[in-house]
């Protein structure tokens, strides 16, 4: 296992996670890497937040400070009928603070019945950004073979058009990990996303821009690659979730490194940056990194480790501001959902003091 670099971060609900497998047909095998987005008491989310809770009024003192939807990754042992098992999107809704408020019993976002759509074997890996009325999902279809961005939308949280395969240039090969930034920047959107092109250890953080959310998006080139790891036979970063705006275009941005550790496990762990788009260039698009911190989080508990295929894993795919704290919504063990913790005040402290070198050829 990898050390931790130190920023002060609290695992919630006792460390236990806050969505396990249940028997459902579609939710048997894993629930895991999951979006958060939270919808804060206000005149145009009450009626959201209704529909979610099914409820007339938000009476309850367990809904006066909003809700927090959290769309997971769920696998079947063997879906009804097919020969693989399949990826789902459900929900579970929460209180600000990761209390359970509602569990739905049907997933929202299915794969496809066409055995040779896009997404036949797999709606995996959500991210949720809001961007006017609009809720954009981003997620993974992977169809047996191919690994690629697709997108669906939604106006409730609850009821998802798939509008397939996302536009442009960055499905020309293997894609995963997209994420859409939460407002338009200098009148264009942009997106994160991993091209699985090369050797694994060639895997990285891009970005691209479009006119619109739901594209064309054309590649602009990576922005953030993995540091050499001694530890590690190969690292590679992809995403985590929505990005935090700070203001004066920059955002906190949280995502993953990936390794295969040279004994040959893998473990997945935390990481943070800033990216400053006040430094964007086409020319330079690796210019908004203005810093980063790398395994502020690495897989500590039983639920983050999984013996039985060799991997650990802590996937941050959902976050949210809450009280000055930042809540991530990660994925722990590749079984499980879970939640932690950090200061926002603290942990861009930790940032500013970086000085964005390799961490790993100095302690090691």
């Amino acid at each position: 296992m990898l050390k931790p670099y130190g920023v002060p971060i609290e695992r919630l609900n006792g460390g236990k996670p806050i969505v396990a497998p249940k028997n459902n047909w579609w939710e048997n095998k894993a629930t895991t890497n999951a979006a958060a987005f939270y919808l804060e008491r206000s005149a145009t989310n009450d009626p959201i937040i209704k529909k979610l809770i099914s409820v007339e009024n938000l009476d309850n003192s367990r809904l006066e400070n909003g809700v927090v939807a959290v769309h997971y990754r769920a696998l079947s042992k063997k879906a009804p009928g097919k020969q693989h098992s399949r990826s789902y999107v459900g929900v579970a809704l929460f209180t600000p603070e990761v209390e359970l408020l509602k569990r739905y019993p049907e997933p929202l976002i299915l794969p496809s019945e066409n055995s040779k759509g896009y997404d036949y074997l797999g709606v995996e890996d959500v991210r949720i950004t809001r961007i006017g009325a609009t809720f954009y999902a981003l997620y993974c279809g992977f169809d047996g073979k191919n690994m690629r961005v697709c997108m669906a939308i939604s106006k409730d949280l609850i009821n998802w058009k798939k509008l397939g395969l996302v536009r442009g240039d960055i499905n020309s090969s293997n894609n995963k990990d997209a994420v859409l930034f939460p407002e338009k920047i200098d009148g264009h959107y942009f997106m994160m996303h991993r091209p699985m092109v090369g050797n694994v250890s060639d895997f990285s953080i891009h970005l691209a821009m479009s006119n619109s959310p739901i594209g064309v998006w054309e590649d602009c080139g990576m922005v953030l690659h993995s540091f050499e790891n001694p530890a590690c036979k190969d690292s590679w970063v992809g995403a985590g979730s929505v990005p935090i705006p700070l203001g004066d275009k920059k955002f906190l941005v949280l995502y993953h490194t990936g390794n295969y550790l040279k004994p040959g496990k893998r473990e997945y762990d935390m990481d943070a940056a800033i990216f400053n788009f006040q430094n964007f260039s086409a020319d330079n698009p690796a210019g908004i990194v203005e810093k980063r911190l790398e395994h502020l989080m690495v897989p500590e508990t039983d639920w983050e480790k999984n013996s039985e295929i060799s991997i650990d894993i802590v996937f941050p795919e959902g976050s949210y501001e809450y009280h000055g704290e930042i809540y991530i919504i990660y994925g722990a063990g590749d079984r499980y959902v879970s939640a932690a913790k950090v200061n926002k005040k603290t942990l861009l402290e930790y940032l500013e003091k970086s000085d964005n070198s390799n961490p790993f050829v100095k302690s090691l």
